[in-house]
């Protein structure tokens, strides 16, 4: 009886090694508050760390390496100990490993300058996706439910659907918290609910199918055929170009160049001499921010 036991308690070891979804790494950073005690700053670091890495968030069994690799930095501008009330700003970035290589890939490296929280050290962090439980813990499977979405995104066709579907709830369900980043029509373009909404929206689409065609056609498929990834990398970027060409300036556009903007300089470093002036002029006219970046093609 006790070697069945035994056994029961190690297959269940196995499975939750593998059972979660998230890699998250999660570093708070504290620089600019003037505390001679920083031992709630990690404690939190510990509990966002585990909250995000042991939070089962989808219904697919994950192997660990399939596991999305994530880094959250929370830059903390002010700390109130009377209300244990904390505001910064939050830097998410994930990536995804490309087919054949050891390199990974940025798919999401967005900077949200509206993170306001209360945390109480050693608080417990409850999550309903179907309620508000929190901002802290909104904030946190916000972003888990987006970065599952882009992953999936980026082996499916549109396959991403549900987690952004289950981030637009938690959106829904924040605004009665009444923080700022959660609400339509907010001053700031770069929102979370800008954010989901662009990536829900059918004029959106295109960028939504550049995330399958890039990765899975073009990216996983350069260690066999460069030159065709490349062709199909061009072809994604037109896709965005007709987002550019109807909304210009949108959320999940900026999103996709910052994430993007230096693979695309070394991936087009290699193209024809022919090919170079036309995929710089595409990259200036839909990101003329980065153009010292887009030049760096030519050379």
């Amino acid at each position: 009886m006790r070697k069945f036991i035994l056994i029961i308690i190690f297959l269940s070891s196995i499975t939750t090694s593998f059972s979660q979804d998230l890699n998250c790494k999660v570093t708070i950073l504290d620089n600019a508050i003037q505390l001679t005690d920083k031992r709630i700053f990690r404690t939190l670091e510990q509990v966002l760390s585990e909250f995000m890495n042991n939070t089962k968030w989808s219904n697919d069994k994950i192997q660990t390496n399939e596991k999305v690799e994530c880094t959250i930095q929370i830059i903390l501008t002010a700390y109130d100990q009377q209300t244990n009330h904390f505001t910064g700003s939050g830097q998410i970035q994930c990536v995804r490993p490309v087919f054949g290589s050891s390199y990974n890939s940025v798919l999401f490296n967005f900077l949200d300058d509206s993170w306001e929280f209360d945390y109480t050290e050693f608080q417990r962090l409850d999550f309903n996706e179907n309620s508000y439980t929190s901002n802290l813990s909104s904030l946190m499977g916000f972003y888990a439910y987006y970065i599952l979405g882009l992953d999936y995104d980026s082996f499916g066709m549109l396959g991403g659907t549900p987690y952004f579907n289950k981030a637009f709830s938690v959106v829904s369900n924040a605004q009665q918290g009444g923080l700022m980043g959660w609400k339509p029509f907010e001053k700031a373009m770069r929102s979370r609910y800008n954010l989901i909404d662009n990536i829900l929206s059918e004029q959106f689409k295109p960028i939504r199918e550049t995330y399958y065609k890039y990765h899975r056609q073009g990216l996983d498929a350069m260690i066999k055929n460069p030159e065709d990834a490349r062709k199909v990398i061009y072809t994604c970027l037109e896709l965005v170009q007709k987002v550019y060409k109807t909304n210009p300036n949108t959320a999940v556009l900026q999103m996709f160049f910052e994430a993007k903007s230096d693979e695309l300089v070394n991936i087009f470093k290699n193209a024809g001499p022919s090919e170079k002036p036309k995929v710089v002029a595409l990259l200036n006219e839909m990101n003329i921010t980065n153009s010292t970046k887009w030049e760096k093609i030519k050379n």
